[in-house]
């Protein structure tokens, strides 16, 4: 259109873009022609009048072809002859032989585009990649026309306008040929940018030939200067097309190759409007054996010999949205059962297509043959295993039975014929049961019910049985049929009935602690003496077995043990029934033992039976002993030691500050007693500015007693935190005279190390809880717990609590709570012993804290450095 315009108005740069070689006239109006007979085609409107614009650039190329061997002007001699032959310069150069081709090849692939079928695709690829190959290399060319033209090379001469003009017209062919949706890609990103920049890379020859004009006239530039700079520019604008369509025809290609791959496993046909196979899948040459080049071009229902599974011929597949079942022949003669699954697609590049999709139901049939298969075995399986059918109608009440169901179920034949026979034996609760279950059953118009009842025959027999059954309803929703089954579980809950009671022995036995094991009746006999009971005790479990349990127990205790046992029996009181019991126990060789005993009770053919768990727990004692002695001696060393610190740092950190101040007051005094009343006053002055400063020097020190703990030396190690802590609540509690307080651990499997000395922070532990111990004497017993914790803070630091449910502290007493000589106790205490575990946990790096609970109590918390978990 520009370079016609530029005919029209009479200017050269336009027909050229700046170039030597100008488009002739003829030329502009192929392409515009040719343009508009393929966006006809793009937007699907007439082909017939595509066709007809399309004639008009095949018959100048046509034209062109026969003038050629003349190297006259030709045709394009007829229009603007003048203009013409001035642009030329006298030089008769027409466009060359490959151009003629061009115009009339093009169009053609333009017109084969929309036929369907692989030989017109490859023929419209062909022509339009050859266009596409001579554009290129004329765009090359362009430079140097003037050196083709003298040495007579004319197969590449054209002009930079047709040659860009046969570019963009061959790669439209080429992507609208790939089947590539154009209707789709025109709200793509990336043809918002073609649409941007295509009209500028088009109108960027004709400003840069302007530009060049302006340039050359103004006398900015050098003739030679502006025409390689409109070359620059050209070459840019064709290199900067050529890289985005690269760039996107790689990108879709991508896609197109990846979801290409994916379809093609499916056995997936495309065909015609005439029923023929335009595309076949690698799925389908698997399914069917047909290669693609045996399928393509041939009607699928003919190829594949479709037919219903009845056997009648399958009609040709229309072009809807339909699913049908087919048996297709494959080219081994062998049948397959599929569903087709038919959809129309439209495709304007090739018009419409039906996407074909098979699916091999094979195995599917061959399932459901094996179901009726099963379906036969089940009914000889209900006669096997003696399963009773049944139909009850509901309106007559009449129940039908199967053969021979009423023998296999156990039920006197004739005697159960209608709903009230049945339910005149069936067990009153179970039939209320049914009952509702059958109410619930039609209001929600369920389609089965399931049941369990008693059944009472007049011979005396009782039976268990169960069963489901199908309800079948009117239009109305009422229950007109039921038809089920029943089965004879009478064996089955008699087994569950001994099992439970199995159960119920084996529940009290695992509730206890397993360690020595001895089950008695209720006449206190012993039934059952295990292994570790025969270790403990020293007797052999032939010997215990059969004896009375009072053997095992002091002379002073059997009387007892067996009043507790009658009066237990009866009235039932279970105070020591699964409840932990301290107890001595007798060896065979007389001597007594500390045990702690578990019981649990169960009841064996109606029949109670006892099981005891007994431990010995001689060393447990004993080491409590032990930890109660350490305990005093701990606490004692404690306590020495803190008031040993403290007076041995006053008395020594002290000793020197005051030494010094009464040192400079005796020189002041010898300089007041001068003889001639002459005070050296600076002198004076200096011995008490001295002094002063020593006295403050004595205040610091007392200021940072607080820190001495922290630098004397300890021996921090790397110690397991929840054996530190169980320690420390251990040597408490041995000497503790309030067994009743609970301790429990709260402990973070996260916190399992610390780095710290180990005996300094049992010390801190020890302090906390003897005061929370203190603090809970008064408190009700279900109060009296102090929980002790840890968690993890930083992957470098620890925390430690221990937290009571006392009354909690004060806001006077927490203001000052680490202050030594302030006790938390009131006036019962030292008011040493947290001042002391403050200057601990800080010599170790962290900090103690306290505050009080929200829900009631107090909590003392206090952080340690930990190694860095792996």
């Amino acid at each position: 259109m520009l370079t016609l315009l530029g005919w029209i108005l009479d200017k050269p740069d336009l027909t050229s873009f700046g170039m030597i070689e100008p488009s002739l006239p003829f030329s502009s109006v192929a392409y515009l022609f040719m343009a508009a007979g393929f966006g006809l085609y793009v937007s699907a409107q007439s082909h017939r009048l595509a066709r007809l614009l399309l004639i008009v650039p095949i018959a100048i190329g046509a034209a062109r072809l026969v003038t050629l061997p003349s190297l006259g002007l030709g045709i394009d001699g007829w229009l603007f002859v003048a203009e013409v032959n001035r642009s030329l310069a006298g030089r008769a150069t027409p466009p060359g032989i490959i151009h003629a081709l061009v115009l009339i090849g093009l169009p053609l692939a333009i017109m084969l585009t929309p036929v369907a079928t692989r030989r017109a695709g490859y023929v419209t690829l062909g022509i339009a990649g050859s266009a596409l190959a001579f554009a290129s290399l004329s765009l090359l060319f362009v430079p140097m026309a003037e050196a083709l033209d003298a040495a007579g090379w004319r197969l590449f001469s054209t002009s930079l306008p047709a040659a860009i003009e046969t570019l963009l017209l061959a790669l439209g062919v080429l992507a609208w040929r790939s089947d590539i949706d154009v209707a789709a890609g025109l709200s793509s990103p990336e043809w918002r940018v073609m649409r941007l920049v295509v009209p500028l890379l088009m109108v960027e020859p004709v400003l840069a030939s302007l530009a060049e004009f302006g340039a050359v006239e103004a006398g900015w530039v050098t003739p030679l200067w502006g025409e390689m700079s409109t070359i620059a520019l050209n070459f840019a604008a064709i290199a900067i097309l050529l890289a985005w369509s690269m760039r996107s025809a790689a990108k879709r290609r991508a896609a197109l190759v990846e979801l290409s791959q994916a379809l093609d496993a499916a056995p997936m046909a495309l065909i015609d409007a005439d029923g023929r196979i335009v595309h076949w899948s690698r799925g389908c040459e698997d399914l069917y054996g047909w290669s693609e080049r045996e399928a393509l071009g041939r009607a699928k229902h003919e190829l594949l010999d479709s037919r219903a599974p009845g056997g009648a011929a399958a009609p040709r597949a229309r072009h809807a949205d339909v699913e049908r079942e087919l048996v297709e022949r494959c080219r081994d003669d062998r049948l397959v059962h599929v569903i087709e699954h038919a959809r129309p697609v439209a495709n304007s590049a090739r018009g419409a297509v039906l996407v074909l999709s098979m699916t091999d139901i094979g195995a599917r049939l061959k399932a459901e043959a094996a179901l009726r298969a099963s379906e036969d075995r089940l009914a000889l399986t209900a006669t096997a295993h003696e399963i009773g059918l049944f139909e009850w109608d509901v309106a007559s009440g009449r129940l039908t039975w199967a053969a021979g169901s009423e023998q296999r179920l156990g039920i006197i034949p004739g005697t159960i014929q209608d709903f009230e026979s049945w339910a005149a034996l069936v067990d009153p609760d179970d039939l209320a049961d049914i009952q509702r279950t059958i109410s619930a059953a039609v209001a929600t118009r369920a389609d089965r019910i399931s049941y369990t009842y008693r059944l009472s025959q007049a011979n005396g027999v009782r039976r268990a049985l169960e069963g489901s059954a199908r309800c079948f309803y009117d239009r109305a929703g009422n229950l007109v049929k039921t038809v089920g089954l029943t089965l004879d579980i009478t064996r089955h809950e008699e087994r569950e009935a001994a099992l439970l009671s199995q159960e119920a022995q084996l529940r009290s036995i695992l509730e206890t602690v397993p360690d020595a094991m001895v089950v008695i009746d209720e006449r206190g006999q012993i039934r059952s003496f295990s292994a570790a009971a025969e270790q403990m005790f020293g007797y052999c479990a032939a010997d215990a077995i059969g004896s009375n349990v009072a053997t095992l127990i002091p002379d002073d205790d059997a009387k007892r043990h067996d009043r507790y046992l009658r009066r237990y029996l009866r009235a039932g009181a279970r105070s020591v029934i699964g409840d932990r019991r301290l107890l001595t126990a007798k060896r065979v060789d007389g001597s007594i033992f500390p045990i702690e005993l578990h019981v649990g009770e169960a009841r064996v053919a109606g029949e109670r039976v006892f099981t005891g768990f007994v431990r010995d727990i001689s060393d447990r004692i004993a080491a409590e002993e032990r930890l109660g002695q350490v305990h005093q001696e701990l606490m004692h060393v404690v306590r020495l030691n803190a008031v040993g610190e403290m007076a041995a740092a006053l008395a020594h950190e002290l000793n020197q500050p005051l030494s010094a101040i009464a040192n400079f007051v005796a020189t002041g005094e010898l300089l007041l007693d001068v003889p001639d009343g002459q005070v050296d006053q600076p002198r004076l002055r200096e011995m008490l500015h001295l002094a002063n400063a020593q006295a403050l020097r004595a205040g610091d020190i007392i200021h940072r007693l607080r820190e001495f703990v922290a630098k004397r030396e300890s021996d921090m190690r790397i110690e397991p935190v929840e054996t530190t802590l169980r320690e420390a609540a251990a040597l408490l509690a041995a000497g503790s005279q309030r067994p009743d307080i609970r301790v429990t651990f709260a402990l973070s499997r996260s916190a399992d190390v610390m780095l710290a000395d180990r005996i300094q922070i049992q010390q801190v532990m020890v302090n906390l809880i003897r005061n929370a111990f203190e603090v809970l004497a008064g408190m009700p017993p279900d109060r009296r717990e102090v929980t002790i914790g840890s968690r993890r803070l930083s992957p470098s630091e620890i925390e430690i609590s221990v937290r009571d449910q006392g009354p909690g502290l004060s806001d006077a007493v927490l203001s000052r709570l680490f202050t030594p000589f302030t006790s938390s106790k009131g006036e019962g205490g030292m008011g040493i012993g947290l001042s002391i575990c403050r200057r601990i946990v800080e010599a170790h790096g962290g900090m103690l804290t306290a505050s009080n609970m929200p829900d009631g109590g107090a909590c003392f918390r206090f952080t340690l450095p930990c190694v860095r978990p792996r």
